[in-house]
């Protein structure tokens, strides 16, 4: 890998995306405040985007700037939030089929970690930050920034928070997977090609100590309510259980439930691990002729036109706002990514887990702890247990009585408003490493 030289701190770099902030504003909708900067590094996933969005409206509307560096192939999803963007290429793989070993998920974690490196200290360079924000899963690169200006970083996870007694993704490994083999030559080469862009960029004195994921951050940000993270009465002040921080948009799209009054099943499988054709086609035959309407959205991994035809009681979209079809949902079958669970959750609907990735076993096993749904390993799936699991869950009073309870702490989380509260406090604080 030849050694990368960081761009030339150049404002001109930034495209701004909506309405701005001027630097010297200090004026909020809801009262003075003085104006500071967020650099906010954006995990290469759209479920991971998409959650922090309605934070950077927020934080915008109360007159900060916020300069979001994003990969490239998601930066057009920072519309309309007044986020200064800077975007830089991802080495990550758009998808998972979920057969990717521990160890070719760490390389690709950790090339990850610093590919916003050059772009980043470009825009810090530019207009240093008063706060770094960070997804969990790539740290290096915010520690960087952090150690370089002096300033706090916060963390945010798009799933559980982790802490000494629950590990990252709330699992411990999978004893059916082999873990990551310290010693391939992989890692080995990886860490010459990193040791050799940290040099070029300059910042090689930054990670003396070695690679700095595990920097302390000043808040830890969780977009689950605290009643869904597992252990959660275990965690402090130093977490703060945001919930989903859904917009104004995410309710509304072009879609109106059919007429007839039918029980309506939404199927989804996100959009990291929904290349399944095959998936889908199942769950349309599973459910034609039924008194289900089934409405499946293919998140991209599909096209609708490579299911064939469909029976006249099931329709599939690329994408639709799953909050304004679950408004009208009795039952959703998905994934069991966070983001769609507490969207689910949110409109009190219940849910069948069918795990793709090996976080989302753990993330079933909760759902299915709380007793708020139910969950079907991938393996046995047939079109007579699903029928079967979901006509069940509809019928089930338990589980609906336990949906509506934790629909309430959704809809009553902290929120967006809650996080620039206390980003603002981290940043008037100002203490950095």
């Amino acid at each position: 890998m030849s050694p990368l030289s960081p761009p030339a701190p150049d404002p001109a770099g930034f495209t701004t995306v909506g309405a701005t902030p001027t630097a010297t504003a200090t004026a909020a909708v809801d009262g003075e405040r003085t104006a500071r900067h967020v650099l906010w590094l954006g995990f290469p996933s759209y479920g991971h985007i998409r959650a922090t969005l309605g934070m950077v409206e927020e934080l915008v509307r109360r007159g900060h700037r916020v300069t979001y560096v994003v990969a490239d192939r998601l930066a057009g999803h920072l519309a309309d939030t007044g986020a200064r963007v800077v975007p830089y290429t991802s080495v990550f793989p758009e998808s998972v089929s979920g057969t990717e070993t521990a160890t070719t998920m760490l390389l690709a974690f950790l090339r990850e970690s610093f590919a916003p490196l050059e772009a980043a200290l470009a825009a810090a360079a530019a207009d240093p930050p008063h706060v770094v924000v960070h997804d969990a899963l790539a740290s290096d690169t915010a520690a960087a920034l952090s150690r370089r200006h002096g300033v706090p970083t916060v963390r945010t996870y798009a799933g559980f928070g982790t802490s000494a007694q629950v590990p990252l993704n709330g699992t411990e490994a999978d004893p059916a997977h082999a873990p990551a083999d310290p010693d391939d030559p992989r890692l080995r080469d990886l860490a010459g090609q990193l040791t050799a862009r940290v040099e070029a960029a300059g910042v090689a004195e930054l990670f003396a100590d070695g690679l700095a994921s595990g920097d302390g951050a000043a808040v830890n940000i969780s977009f689950v309510v605290r009643d869904f993270q597992i252990q959660g009465e275990t965690f402090g002040d130093e977490y703060l259980f945001a919930g989903p921080c859904p917009r104004a948009a995410d309710f509304t799209g072009p879609w109106s439930p059919p007429p007839g009054g039918s029980p309506l099943l939404l199927v989804s499988l996100g959009t990291s691990a929904n290349r399944r054709p095959g998936f889908f086609r199942a769950c349309a035959e599973t459910f034609a002729g039924t008194p289900w309407h089934v409405v499946m959205t293919l998140g991209g991994g599909v096209d609708p036109s490579d299911l064939g035809p469909l029976p006249p009681n099931v329709e599939a979209h690329s994408w639709l706002p799953h909050l304004a079809v679950l408004e009208h949902a009795t039952a959703f079958v998905c994934q069991g990514g966070t983001g769609s669970l507490m969207e689910a959750f949110h409109q009190g609907v219940p849910v069948v887990v069918v795990p793709q990735q090996q976080d989302q076993h753990a993330i079933a096993q909760r759902v299915v702890d709380l007793g708020v749904g139910r969950s079907i390993h991938p393996g046995a799936l047939d079109s007579t247990l699903l029928l079967t699991v979901v006509d069940a869950l509809a019928a089930d009073h338990e589980v609906r009585r336990r949906v509506a309870e934790l629909s309430h702490s959704v809809r009553t989380a902290p929120g967006a408003a809650a996080v620039a509260d206390r980003l603002e406090a981290v940043m008037a604080a100002g203490v950095g490493p």
